[in-house]
């Protein structure tokens, strides 16, 4: 027990004065004598008697009264329990993407937004934890302004790194810490983790109903001449029966399908006009989670892909097959060729060179160990000396022998990633090239092969080899149907198209094809937003470093001095549409059915027990009493 007044109970020490007045006597008393002295005796014995024991009654009376009195002034109270206040209170509140299901047509963050701006105290001071952000010693006022703020976000803390990001606080202000989330699998990233519960509160929130439909993701699965096949996966439960999916390029509706939703594994095409998208994005209408219905995208401008042929016999058939816009072709010698040439290249071709300097092969090599695609056309000698060094400095591991005889061209392997989805049917009879003669001991992937299953054009990695001279001389298959498919997907390939999307979530390297200036820099640009991000400048191309900044789902811009360069499309990774839920008990934290039950209990333990209304009554029994016994007892 405390006392708002403490100081007044220095009056107890006036409770002596009913004790000098009762154990002194203030009267004098006179005899008279009677006849009966004996009788007298007897009476004045059992007077005396009396009235000793009225005295004292009367005393503890007064006194109870007086002590009553002074302890009702001072106001004494039970003060509340320890760790039941609002005062130095931690909140974290989970703003994940999980949050946006619903109870009772109120999303779970709204839920709890509400809820907060209703209870909060404005004379309190709070810390408020996110998943994104860290607000410390804020008041009422000023954490209501904060919370209508706040928006959904991709990241998501677990609970090691909320307790870690609020320990410092916790022990320096005893803080209590107030968990507020939907509480996920992915919450609990450790099965086995020190929580001190006795500081620690949760509140729970349930969404009605986890049923939910996602994108998963997109892939551009064939790029034909003139369209484009962009596959859309789709995983989860949903109720509907016909599900609209929709392509769009910004507010353009490029294409729509009604789907079949019954199974949890979805996939569907759709095949677009080939065209740049820069803002485009899939669309599906599930009433679940918000954030994992569209997934954005874009397909910039395809640069001309660079070719480098380097070439001792004629090249006619090169210049024929690699035109523009689609290739930049370029023709040098084998002695001309100029170091630029090669680190630009996305395509070497090596056509029946006679010698090729050391330098120049090294050059060619660390080339392709970048990326570019390399293809190899064996000259006319029949010693093979080019192609047993090529061989070695690409670590290929054949050594070459030459054979004479004329040989057909019979097998096609139509599985080859080369040629996938490049004839419409398999062709079984046709026109046969054919060569007089083809190196042996060659392996690799094959891709064509002659009648005896030798092959007569193989890869490897991004290598290619033909196993006999192209020129007409040796072989017909500059006239065959089967030269330009081949050598035009070695050209497309050699440049891939680019990354349809990345995540927000991690940190990407980006390669952009451009040329800028030496004092330009990239910026990236959205809406709201403009950006210069990490960038290393190459010959032909600038690598940027983008994901540590918090960028938004959505289609941005790659921009040199105003001049859009290229697009990029960013999303939110999919972990939280994975719909599997903790219960906070096993963390041994007590859980309470809602914000305000919480602030309520907090409250009602903040009010101090106050006793004086008490102790006024007690003090008016004992005044009631004393005067009984000053009426009553004779």
């Amino acid at each position: 027990m405390q006392f708002e007044h403490p100081e007044l109970l220095y009056a107890l020490f006036l409770l002596i004065i009913p004790i000098l007045v009762h154990l002194f006597k203030l009267r004098r008393f006179q005899k008279e004598d009677f006849t009966n002295v004996k009788f007298l005796k007897r009476v004045v014995q059992q007077t005396r008697k009396s009235s000793q024991l009225k005295k004292f009654l009367v005393l503890f009376s007064r006194m109870f009264l007086l002590g009553f009195l002074i302890l009702a002034f001072a106001k004494p109270y039970f003060p509340a329990e320890p760790g039941g206040s609002t005062k130095n209170l931690i909140i974290y509140l989970d703003n994940s993407c999980s949050m946006q299901l619903k109870n009772q047509d109120d999303e779970l963050l709204e839920i709890a937004r509400n809820g907060l701006l209703e209870n909060l105290d404005v004379t309190s001071e709070y810390c408020l934890v996110t998943n994104d952000a860290f607000y410390t010693k804020k008041s009422g006022n000023e954490l209501k302004g904060i919370l209508q703020e706040i928006k959904y976000t991709s990241k998501q803390l677990d609970l090691k790194s909320v307790l870690l990001k609020t320990q410092q606080l916790r022990e320096i202000d005893s803080s209590n810490l107030l968990l507020i989330s939907d509480f996920q699998k992915v919450f609990l990233s450790q099965k086995e983790i020190d929580v001190p519960y006795k500081s620690i509160s949760s509140i729970k929130l349930t969404p009605e109903s986890t049923r939910n439909l996602k994108i998963d993701s997109l892939y551009l699965v064939n790029s034909k001449a003139g369209i484009l096949d962009i596959e859309v996966l789709l995983s989860g439960i949903t109720k509907k029966d016909g599900l609209i999916i929709s392509m769009y390029d910004g507010s353009q509706l490029l294409s729509r399908k009604t789907i079949n939703a019954k199974n949890t594994n979805i996939s569907t095409i759709f095949s677009i006009p080939s065209q740049t998208i820069p803002n485009g994005k899939v669309v599906i209408d599930d009433e679940g989670l918000k954030y994992d219905n569209i997934v954005y995208f874009s397909i910039s401008e395809q640069p001309p892909i660079n070719v480098l042929a380097i070439s001792d016999e004629d090249s006619n058939f090169l210049q024929r097959l690699y035109t523009k816009p689609e290739f930049n072709l370029k023709i040098s010698e084998a002695n001309k060729i100029e170091y630029t040439d090669i680190q630009q290249a996305s395509l070497i071709i090596l056509n029946e060179v006679s010698e090729l300097s050391v330098a120049n092969l090294n050059n060619i090599k660390q080339r392709s160990d970048k990326g570019s695609s390399v293809l190899f056309i064996p000259n006319s000698k029949k010693n093979g000396t080019e192609l047993i060094r090529f061989s070695e400095k690409f670590q290929l591991g054949f050594k070459p022998e030459w054979t004479e005889g004329e040989k057909l061209i019979t097998t096609i392997n139509f599985d080859h990633p080369l040629l996938e989805n490049v004839f419409q049917k398999e062709i079984q009879n046709f026109e046969y090239p054919r060569v007089d003669g083809y190196f042996i001991n060659i392996s690799g992937n094959s891709i064509l092969n002659f009648q005896t299953n030798d092959p007569f054009f193989i890869s490897k990695s991004n290598t290619y080899i033909f196993t006999a001279p192209l020129n007409q001389q040796i072989s017909n298959f500059q006239n065959s149907p089967l030269i330009v498919p081949i050598l035009y997907q070695i050209g497309l390939q050699s440049l891939p198209p680019a990354q349809l999307y990345y995540q927000t979530s991690e940190l990407e390297e980006i390669s952009i094809p451009a040329k800028i200036e030496q004092d330009h820099v990239l910026h990236l640009t959205g809406v709201n937003l403009d950006f210069i991000p990490q960038q290393q400048r190459f010959v032909d191309r600038v690598s940027i470093s983008v994901g540590s900044e918090n960028l938004d789902a959505g289609n941005y811009e790659i921009k040199s001095q105003d001049k859009i360069i290229s697009n990029l499309s960013f999303n939110e990774p999919r972990k939280e549409s994975e719909l599997e839920y903790l219960d906070p008990e096993i963390f041994l934290i007590p859980n309470h059915e809602s914000i305000a039950e919480y602030f309520s209990e907090v409250k009602a333990g903040n009010e101090s027990s106050s006793l004086w209304k008490w102790f006024i009554i007690f003090a008016i029994i004992f005044l009631a009493i004393e005067m009984l016994l000053l009426k009553l007892l004779k």
